[in-house]
């Protein structure tokens, strides 16, 4: 089935866009998300609803001839079309998980580019909808609640001392860049506490704080959520993650701005406070701060070049910039500690904020 013309019976069409979530500027390509024996899974999953896996696959064979039998089911279930809600029944995911696997994993570069920029802002549309409700809420004084994804920023100690406490570590590519793709950080360093669809690449805790400290010295911010640390006595953590993330790219960042919700979600829970007595004016911090809210102030400066020796007169110069302040934006800082942790003096340290 190729690409460029394929063309979804009307019953078809209504099984992807108006059931399994797939936006029109997909159709064109969906051969690139599902195969053919998958096509007839979701027509069939969204005409009747859940099935078992033997009438779900009686219903493949009505329309292809072909027979399939566990291991198909199987398969769909880690590419994210299908869903068991129970052991002995299978049920239609939506195109948007199938989606966020194929960027992952699959061929997102494979498609044009003018399709891929369509798709992009389709699913950070959707990401934006589906939290709307929650980051108003939070925006309005409300308190943070359960199921909201990368709460807060964390520093680098905190992150490393929730990998501490994890039960299993898993490593995941980076949904967010995997999908823009606008910078060139690393983009396998994710670190989940359960493996969604067993995708993930279990490893252990100290590869795990290698992975956070690669990522901090790549200029990567942490997100997570740090009540497991306030719990009393040792409790495994199970569920969530610890995100590493960039501004170009982040969803929870391009999330919160259009929602208007910067320094709320993800929330700032420090601020940035340097030391000038300390600081040598190297502008690392400016460097490394992702949200602008650190600046290096430069000004030209002029050296004399001359023979000493023969006492000529200088006769040229060589110009240079070189940083003479630092300015800090207050209400700029997120309080993510990548100034800290990049400054070779430790002149910045990362002051809380009150609760």
């Amino acid at each position: 089935m190729s690409s460029l013309s394929f063309a979804p019976s009307p019953k078809l069409r209504f099984a992807l866009t108006g059931v399994f979530g797939a936006p029109e500027v997909s159709l064109p390509w969906m051969d690139r998300f599902l195969e053919p024996d998958e096509l007839l899974l979701v027509q069939a999953l969204a005409a009747a609803g859940p099935l078992t896996p033997p009438a779900a696959a009686g219903a493949i064979a009505a329309g292809s001839a072909r027979h399939v039998g566990p291991s198909f089911f199987d398969r769909c279930e880690r590419r994210g079309i299908i869903d068991r809600p129970t052991p002995e029944v299978i049920a239609l995911a939506d195109f948007a998980t199938r989606f966020d696997i194929w960027c992952l994993f699959e061929g997102w570069m494979d498609l044009p580019q003018g399709a891929c920029e369509a798709l992009a802002a389709w699913r950070l549309g959707l990401y934006v909808d589906d939290k709307r409700q929650q980051v108003e809420r939070l925006v309005a004084g409300g308190g943070s609640e359960p199921g909201l994804e990368n709460a807060e920023y964390l520093l680098l100690h905190e992150a490393e001392a929730l990998i501490g406490r994890a039960a299993h570590v898993y490593l995941w590519p980076c949904d967010c860049r995997a999908l823009f793709g606008r910078c060139d950080k690393p983009t396998t360093v994710c670190l989940r506490f359960e493996n969604d669809r067993d995708l993930g690449w279990e490893i252990s805790r100290e590869r795990a704080i290698a992975v956070l400290r690669e990522a901090d010295a790549a200029g990567l911010t942490h997100t997570g959520e740090t009540a497991p640390l306030e719990a009393t006595g040792y409790q495994p953590i199970e569920q969530g993650a610890i995100c590493n993330c960039c501004a170009d790219c982040c969803f929870p960042h391009l999330a919160g701005e259009a929602l208007g919700a910067v320094k709320v979600w993800p929330r700032a829970r420090y601020i940035a406070r340097r030391d000038p007595d300390v600081c040598t004016l190297c502008g690392r911090c400016a460097r490394r701060c992702p949200f602008g809210a650190v600046s290096a102030v430069r000004r030209r400066r002029s050296t004399s070049v001359g023979d000493a020796a023969s006492g000529e007169a200088t006769v040229s110069r060589t110009r240079s910039r070189h940083v003479v302040s630092i300015a800090f934006d207050e209400a700029g800082c997120r309080g993510c500690g990548l100034c800290a942790t990049g400054c070779p003096e430790r002149a910045i340290a990362m002051e809380p904020l009150e609760a």
